[in-house]
């Protein structure tokens, strides 16, 4: 059991560690980490973080050529549950027994978020004062106080997403998002691999019509659509960024040959590789 509420800030080019953690949020900077758990494929970067359960078995893996930081939230053993308990009882009640334990573990989803407007404030703002405050116990519990309202916040906000998900009853709406997050996820954790659709129709259990037509109506665009939008933008940031060259770069992709990719991305950008590194 996790006794208490920690940090983990570290920077390493590789890494590999095995087991179950506590509730925590994942956030990594310069790189990426991979996750594996039994529910499926996640790869974390700047862009967001990933949310793991309590108790969650998990894997995690970073094999990098520059250095990347890692700044992860770990919370105490129902620390989750004893939150949501305080805001259900009402002030009498908390008054009553404010130490008393809830039966019923809180589970999150299991995914990788985008940062937004709830977390990423809070996990910067953690970040950049944790040198200067890190040691006032007072100021760290608040900090923990105010993620965890924002990761219920975030929670609550799911079931709203999850309703423009097709199916009649709210059982079969959340399987299919379970589902359908499972796929999302393994797209973007392999984005630059020569995935194919039965590949994904395994992961996530779906079959590949079925996957097709939901992943489009969920998340706007087909899974191919979405692995080549995913490569352009790194594509971009590669060549705006490093002095790798185009051949590199599209290789790295996980394109065949530097044609494809520079006809994609002329496509995509109005300009060749070549010229838009040059902007």
């Amino acid at each position: 059991m996790f006794q208490q509420n920690f940090v983990l800030q570290a920077r390493s080019r590789t890494h590999h560690w095995e087991g179950a953690g506590p509730l925590s949020i994942k956030t990594f900077r310069n790189g990426r980490a991979y996750y594996q758990t039994k529910l499926g494929h996640y790869a974390v970067e700047k862009e967001g973080y990933l949310l793991l359960n309590e108790g969650e078995q998990y894997a995690i893996t970073i094999e990098s050529e520059t250095e990347v930081d890692s700044f992860c939230i770990f919370f105490k053993a129902g620390y989750a549950e004893e939150f949501l308990r305080a805001i259900h009882a009402g002030v009498e009640k908390s008054l009553d027994d404010p130490f008393s334990e809830s039966k019923h573990p809180l589970q999150f989803y299991t995914k990788s978020y985008r940062h937004s407007h709830l977390i990423t404030p809070l996990m910067d703002n953690f970040r950049n004062d944790l040198p200067d405050l890190g040691g006032e116990n007072l100021w760290l519990d608040e900090q923990y106080q105010k993620l965890m309202q924002a990761l219920l916040h975030v929670h609550q906000n799911m079931s709203h997403e999850m309703n423009t998900v097709p199916g009649t009853r709210p059982a079969t709406r959340e399987e299919l998002f379970r589902r359908l997050t499972i796929a999302y996820e393994y797209l973007h954790a392999y984005y630059n691999h020569n995935v194919t659709l039965e590949e994904v129709s395994k992961v996530a259990c779906l079959s590949k019509n079925h996957l097709i037509r939901s992943f489009r109506h969920f998340f706007q665009r087909t899974p191919h659509q979405f692995i080549i939008e995913k490569r352009m933008l790194e594509a971009q940031r590669l060549l705006a960024q490093t002095e790798i060259s185009v051949t590199e770069i599209s290789l790295r992709l996980g394109f065949e040959n530097v044609s494809s990719f520079s006809k994609i991305f002329k496509q995509r950008t109005g300009c060749s590789p070549q010229m838009f590194r040059k902007k």
